[in-house]
């Protein structure tokens, strides 16, 4: 059994090499999160005045590195994020990282995505770097994010030229609040004990959007 999983090891990095070796060059990408939490889309389950996504945060990256994985337990900068919309704690990591030649792109965007808006951030990918991350806070909510996750920008030999397709909610497993709470009120504070683990809100009894796709993205190589 040793035997096998170590085969499987080699051959995974065997493949991995062979892959990067016919890779070359870089690509810039403009990723746009679209913000569908309206109450023209969502009517009564969410307040009036809609939903935004909190500062919208990312990075380019290897796959010897990951800011989190669905169905894996959210790190403290990710639950910065989900519980606050506030990213520092991300974007710092990011950075620190970049030193160790895992990231190398770090973005952030400068306010909230308004229900019914575009944002957009930009990263440039390499060969050894062609993974996309990029997640923001709905807010305001307990513990609810949107979020692509360990994207692949080269695919079949080149760097893709876009991609598309929906968001949905996710619960980070930080806090039990089922309502619609401002960030950082600690008096709504309900810290989930044990953390759970990363999953689509629509797996919970506490899904407030019924499954409903909460956004869109649009990956698109710009250079």
């Amino acid at each position: 059994m040793i035997r096998q999983v170590t085969a499987f090891f080699l051959s995974l990095a065997l493949f991995q090499a062979v892959a990067e070796s016919a890779c070359s060059g870089r690509a810039v990408y403009r990723v746009t999160f679209t913000n569908l939490l309206t109450a023209e889309n969502f009517g009564d389950l969410i307040p009036p005045n809609g939903l935004v996504f909190s500062p919208l945060a990312g990075a380019s990256h290897s796959n010897r590195f990951s800011f989190f994985t669905i169905r894996g337990f959210a790190s403290p900068q990710v639950e910065q994020i989900a519980e606050t919309g506030q990213n520092g704690r991300f974007v710092t990591q990011a950075k620190n990282m970049q030193r160790t030649g895992k990231v190398f792109t770090v973005a952030a965007a400068d306010g909230p995505s308004l229900p019914g808006t575009d944002t957009s951030l930009f990263f440039a990918v390499d060969c050894a770097r062609p993974f996309i991350t990029m997640l923001g806070m709905i807010a305001p909510s307990p513990d609810w994010i949107v979020q692509i996750n360990n994207r692949n920008m080269f695919r079949n030999g080149m760097f893709i030229p876009r991609e598309n397709g929906t968001l949905i909610a996710y619960d980070t497993g930080t806090d039990d609040g089922r309502e619609f709470t401002p960030p950082g009120d600690a008096s709504l504070d309900m810290p989930t004990e044990p953390q759970m683990n990363i999953v689509p809100l629509v797996e919970d009894e506490t899904d407030r959007f019924e499954g409903r796709i909460v956004g869109r993205f649009n990956i698109m190589r710009i250079q």
